[in-house]
């Protein structure tokens, strides 16, 4: 068992590689054009790609390799608010409290009303007393 899960790893980490395994094809000018000046649906793509990668690493307890996929989702859809939170939630999980609460109060600046205000508030304070 302890082999599939090493090639299940082995094979969420060559996923995640840029390029890997022919991920970048050949297309024509103005496909690769119209990616270069900033195709939403294939930054969105990319972004939950970020996320998805991110989550794994979360769960496998690896904070550091899951906080820089977190940011990389911001900067690619900083409309989004879920990699926003998985960023706060690392760096509390890691002990960083100082960024725990930075990024929660940005997640809360991009989304004032957010259904989970009150919550985020309070983790706020929480961390901040510590």
């Amino acid at each position: 068992m302890s082999g599939t899960r090493a090639l299940l790893v082995l094979m969420v980490f060559l996923a995640a590689l840029p390029g890997w395994a022919g991920q970048q094809k050949q297309q024509p000018a103005g496909t690769a054009r119209s990616e270069q000046q900033g195709n939403g649906a294939t930054n969105q793509a990319s972004a939950e790609e970020d996320i998805e990668v991110g989550t794994f690493y979360m769960h496998k307890g690896d904070t550091d390799a899951a906080i820089p996929r977190f940011q990389d989702a911001i900067g690619k859809q900083p409309n989004l608010g879920k990699p926003r939170i998985l960023l706060a939630e690392a760096y509390e999980k890691k002990g960083d409290n100082i960024n725990a609460v930075k990024s929660y109060e940005e997640y809360l600046r991009a989304f004032p009303h957010a259904p989970d205000k009150k919550k985020i508030e309070k983790k706020i304070e929480k961390l901040s007393s510590h």
